[in-house]
């Protein structure tokens, strides 16, 4: 337990320090002060444990804060997001090839100036060239573009995911000239080269889909899978087989040794599974995420199955996460490795414990040889699979954002047909490189397996309701997981504790169900009270980067929403923000025009509420797949879909109106913007203009169309372009206030410094997005005031 402890605390050290910016020195003295302590309490079991954490802490954070690069000056970062460079490099990792584009991995070593001289750099560059011509391992490259900064999503920060692996630097389609081939390791250059005669092999063999899902399940290139399968496959819950990961390595071993311990014995089981696990590391190419997980399952299987002591499981484990942290700390954070220590734990923890309970409980209801026929069924296709996402599973929901609900039935009929997939497929691929005719021969075997996994899961993914959608915040992982110990620790309790800790929980039980009951009943009551209408107009224009959503909430509760941004899981979490928990309605949806950074997360808001109206400018299906998502999402949910038309009247009961400016009865040809629903929303004194993203020959639309444009709020259109919000226009407004949705440091240059001088001349107040965050103006119908939610990081 020595061990785990450590490991524990050096986990623990190494994710402390990632927040903590404390100096090395401050880490190394929180180690001495445990080994000094370790050293005088050593007699005092308990007190050493303590100061074995303290060790852990200080060490793993200490070498955090040494493990971490500095980027010095004449590393390639130095240059991202200046003009165009150019510079030489070294293909050093294996191309990730795509459908339309192919992303180079790029050890820079000299950066040529436009004078011809050169200069030393150093790092690592995501590249990400056209698709042809390729471009192999080992070549050396001169590359010419602009470097940018990886990218920071709210949802997701592209920048860190890179830096785990290194890279701080990418470039997009740049031009690129092979100088030279045939340079790097040789090692992996045979590695590579292997995998992509494997690859011609399965593609000259077998027709897809059965060779993009064998690629994927033999080579770890799942690049061939179409769109729809790959969503059929995370829908049923069995991107495992193919996502080469600690889950799929647990499985992969849990059929192994199932195939292989009626003949060779628990021993022989072991071995043939190591040797197996082995043959596919190296056969998928070795990937460090493929090779960590082997190791992970190796472990595993020498430590609980060859060596029959269970304890030395768990230290085992956590030497491993040792070794791996130590070798790049930043590992902690990648979801691969999350995924594989989670797997690996989860099958120490629960498959035996799952074996033995199931065995139990058909035994009461089976003869011995009934039982034994069943349990060769399930065991390795249902139990190891339940086993393995005991502890998966929450992460899984949280990094992928849905959950399976049908996950058990379909691993259950899919996972005895992968034995078939892999020892057949691996032979075609194998034989065929060599034999082409014999190795056919295996392939259409393969086929058969392949097509019965493909048909089962397309079949499971058309169920209704087999995949929800599902936002896990991390304090509901935390809490699930604290979950999950408790209910282990009360199960691994002895009999005569478990029961006196029963006895504690059953005591006065309906007083305590009672209290809890009154408790949650207080708490939703004052949440409710809390989230009543107050009676003013509130009109939220939510900071969803480049693009625009606006949500308008009237005196009496009703629920207005104005275009809906590019994310949706950004608008989601706007509209859950603002919208009350109780309140599942959006009276009124207006879809300004089909631009993807105004509609994206529309689609998505018909799953979550009830859309009482749709309103849009007249275009049907085929401006763009997403516009068609919207509608047709519209149509599924039973919403009326309305065209907007220049003077017609909404009115709200509670004294709120929503007057068209924009379009007319013909729509322009190609002009997506200037055909921009554009309203006018009045409430008492309190006026405002909303325009999508129309421009000057919509605005002189609305000019000449003798309606009311005067407004107190102006929200720009198009974003502040230059294009829009014309001067003529903004003195017919004559606003007080201009809110501009904008993302920061978008590429669009919006908004543009014509536009905020027009607005200063007409004495406008300027308020954006980028700079405030989400901007609340609300409103009595007399008196305006307006309040910001800063960013985060503000």
């Amino acid at each position: 337990m020595t061990v785990v402890f450590l490991g524990i605390a050096w986990l623990a050290g190494i994710w402390l320090a990632s927040f903590v910016a404390w100096p090395l020195i401050s880490w190394l003295v929180m180690a001495g002060i445990g080994l000094a302590g370790g050293v005088l309490l050593r007699q005092q079991r308990r007190a050493q444990m303590a100061l074995i954490t303290l060790i852990g802490l200080g060490v793993g954070g200490a070498w955090y804060g040494t493990a971490v690069p500095t980027l010095t000056a004449d590393h390639i970062t130095t240059y991202n997001d200046s003009p165009n460079l150019t510079f030489t490099g070294l293909v050093s990792g294996e191309p990730d090839v795509r459908d339309r584009s192919i992303n180079l991995r790029v050890t820079a070593d000299s950066l040529i100036l436009p004078t011809g001289k050169t200069l030393p750099i150093t790092g690592d560059v995501l590249v990400r060239a056209p698709r042809f011509p390729l471009i192999e391992y080992g070549s050396v490259v001169e590359v010419n573009g602009r470097l940018e900064t990886p990218p920071e999503f709210d949802d997701f920060s592209y920048k860190e995911y890179l830096a785990r692996q290194g890279i701080y630097s990418l470039i997009n389609q740049p031009q690129i000239t092979v100088r030279e081939t045939g340079q790097g390791s040789p090692i992996y250059r045979a590695i590579y080269a292997f995998k992509a005669r494997a690859q011609a092999s399965i593609n000259r063999l077998i027709p897809d889909p059965a060779a993009a899902l064998l690629s994927g399940i033999l080579l770890g290139n799942d690049n061939g899978l179409s769109p729809e399968l790959a969503d059929d496959f995370r829908a049923t819950g069995m991107t495992h087989i193919i996502a080469i990961s600690g889950f799929n390595i647990a499985i992969l071993i849990g059929i192994l040794v199932g195939l292989s311990q009626p003949l060779l014995k628990r021993r022989g089981a072991v071995a043939f599974a190591i040797v197996g696990v082995a043959a596919y590391t190296l056969l998928v190419g070795a990937d460090p995420s493929v090779v960590r997980a082997a190791i992970m399952g190796s472990i595993y299987l020498i430590a609980s199955r060859w060596l029959g002591r269970p304890n030395y499981i768990y230290a085992s484990l956590f030497l491993a996460a040792f070794v791996m942290t130590l070798l790049n700390p930043l590992a902690l954070w990648d979801v691969g490795f999350q995924l594989s220590f989670a797997a690996t734990l989860s099958l120490m923890l629960y498959a035996t414990p799952l074996t033995q309970w199931m065995q139990q409980q058909l035994a009461r209801r089976f003869n011995r040889q009934a039982v034994r026929a069943i349990m060769s069924v399930i065991s390795e296709s249902v139990l190891i699979t339940l086993a393995a996402q005991v502890l998966t599973l929450p992460l899984m929901a949280a990094y992928f954002g849905q959950l399976s609900l049908i996950s058990l039935p379909a691993n259950a009929l899919i996972l005895p047909a992968q034995p078939g997939v892999m020892v057949w497929g691996g032979l075609a691929a194998l034989v065929g490189m060599v034999i082409p005719a014999i190795g056919q021969l295996f392939g259409w075997v393969a086929w058969l397996f392949l097509a019965y996994t493909i048909w089962l899961v397309r079949l499971f993914a058309a169920v209704p309701g087999a995949a929800v959608p599902v936002t896990v915040s991390p304090g509901v992982i935390v809490a699930v997981y604290a979950l999950i110990g408790l209910i282990t620790l009360f199960a691994r309790l002895e009999p005569e504790k478990r029961a006196g800790v029963t006895a504690v929980l059953r005591k006065n039980l309906s007083r305590r169900l009672a209290v809890g009951v009154a408790g949650v009943t207080a708490v939703l009551t004052l949440s409710w009270g809390m989230t009543q209408p107050d009676g003013n107009l509130h009109v939220v224009f939510l900071d969803v980067g480049q693009g625009d959503a606006t949500l308008i909430q009237t005196p009496s509760g009703r629920q207005i929403l104005v275009d809906g941004g590019y994310y949706p899981s950004v608008l989601n979490d706007g509209l859950g923000q603002h919208i009350p928990f109780w309140q599942r309605e959006i009276d009124l949806m207006v879809a300004t025009h089909p631009d993807a950074d105004h509609i994206s997360g529309l689609a998505g808001v018909f799953e979550r509420y009830h859309v009482g109206q749709l309103i849009t400018n007249g275009q049907g299906l085929g401006e763009s797949p997403i516009y068609d998502a919207v509608l047709l999402a519209a149509e599924e949910a039973g919403t009326p879909i309305r065209r907007a038309l220049v003077g017609e009247r909404i009115v709200i009961e509670d004294g709120v109106q929503l007057e068209v400016l924009h379009p007319g009865a013909v729509l322009l040809p190609d002009e997506r913007n200037e055909n921009s629903v554009a309203m006018r929303l009045t409430y008492g004194d309190f006026s405002l203009v909303f325009t999508g993203d129309a421009e000057q020959q919509a605005e002189q639309a609305m000019l000449k169309s003798g309606l009311p444009l005067d407004a107190l709020v102006y929200k720009a259109g198009h974003h502040g372009s230059n294009g829009s919000s014309s001067a003529a226009f903004l003195r017919a407004i004559r606003p007080s206030i201009i809110t501009i949705s904008v993302g920061a440091d978008n590429n669009f240059g919006h908004p543009s410094p014509e536009m905020l001088q027009r607005a200063a001349d007409v004495g406008a107040a300027v308020l954006r997005t980028d700079e405030l965050g989400t901007i609340e103006v609300v409103t009595d119908g007399h008196t305006m005031w307006w309040q910001a939610e800063p960013h985060e990081s503000d």
